[in-house]
């Protein structure tokens, strides 16, 4: 069985999401991995390539290979996979690039090119009963002038599992992506609002309007404290695995 993870944008917690679930898979016995094929704003060294792109011009403030990437973006995201369990070793990764940027534009920084069947290659060499897939940004973030990861998605034919900061705007983002889901015939499996407070109005606004719009579970994540191996989080997720382990 597989998952296909993607964010209504940019850090909306798809990593925390992924680990979770890994977490939740493995503690009822699943032979479960999680990948991040592609990872921006990573490089062992923490310096950032020459850039070789064809879009830069010297007046460009895009870092250059001297110069040092963030250093929030040094710890990958698919390191919070171990802290879920998996396996130190296993390769998790197909395309890192150090620049924490779109995939198309830091993959174009080092002169490299990103390559949908590459990825799908990865992904089918690492299957498991349960496999895990996160994306990089949203559903139609590049990776490169003709691909993006609807793409992948559309390819794997796996349910879509959509994270959503639960905020002011959380709604759009959450139609907009479930209408693009719809256009290309990609299941979606369950609707995360990520950050979600019981105490805040607009964040009950949003779920129980988004309950009536989606068809598919609704799954609230709060902020959790004392949570590094994501035992806690993965509590959440039980009953929306259960019925994916009874198919083993």
């Amino acid at each position: 069985m597989k998952f296909f993870i993607t964010g209504s944008d940019t850090d909306v917690g798809k990593s925390f999401v992924t680990a979770s679930l890994l977490r939740a898979f493995l503690e009822q016995g699943a032979k479960a991995v999680a990948l991040k094929p592609v990872q921006t704003g990573y490089a062992e060294n923490s310096r950032i390539p020459k850039a070789k792109s064809r879009i830069l011009d010297e007046k460009s403030r895009i870092p250059n290979e001297n110069s040092r990437i963030p250093s929030q973006s040094l710890e990958p995201d698919f390191k919070e996979y171990i802290k879920a369990g998996q396996n130190a070793d296993f390769k998790a990764t197909c395309y890192t690039f150090a620049y924490p940027a779109s995939p198309h534009f830091s993959a174009e920084l080092e002169g490299k090119k990103i390559k949908a069947r590459g990825i799908l290659d990865f992904i089918e060499q690492n299957l498991a009963q349960i496999t895990l897939i996160e994306g990089a940004g949203g559903i139609l973030v590049p990776l490169n002038e003709n691909q993006s990861f609807l793409d992948i998605a559309k390819e794997l034919n796996a349910p879509v599992i959509l994270v959503c900061k639960n905020c002011l705007g959380a709604i759009n983002h959450a139609l907009l992506n479930l209408e693009i889901l719809r256009q290309n015939s990609i299941k979606l499996a369950a609707l995360i609002l990520n950050f979600h407070d019981e105490n805040d109005a607009i964040c009950l606004s949003n779920q129980q309007f988004l309950q009536k719009k989606f068809p598919c579970p609704i799954i609230t994540l709060k902020n959790y404290k004392n949570n590094e191996n994501y035992s806690n989080s993965a509590k959440d997720f039980r009953a929306f695995i259960s019925k994916f382990l009874d198919k083993k």
